[in-house]
């Protein structure tokens, strides 16, 4: 048997995410980026992001790493997206 939940009722979170809120949170953290794209690949519901992220904070640190020290960064922010595709690079 399956059980069906409302968003509300399998989400601690507030609400669509959007990528304004997420670039805001990024730029805040990484002030060394030279890129941050956000992409809402959800049609603008706030469901699915393309995230890529180039900044030298990344420097020394394994893509595991990069990713994880992002996903705490939005922990809030990925409690309400269904899905996300992560890229993160040191500049060359």
């Amino acid at each position: 048997m399956y059980s069906f939940l409302k968003k509300s009722e399998y989400s601690q979170g507030s609400g669509p995410v959007t990528q304004a809120e997420i670039t805001n949170k990024l730029r805040q953290e990484f002030p060394q980026a030279t890129r941050i794209s956000v992409e809402d690949t959800s049609g603008g519901c706030g469901a699915m992001f393309n995230i890529s992220i180039v900044t030298s904070e990344f420097k020394g640190l394994s893509v595991m790493k990069q990713h994880r020290l992002v996903y705490d960064i939005l922990k809030e922010q990925i409690k309400n997206i269904h899905g996300l595709h992560l890229e993160t690079r040191v500049p060359k």
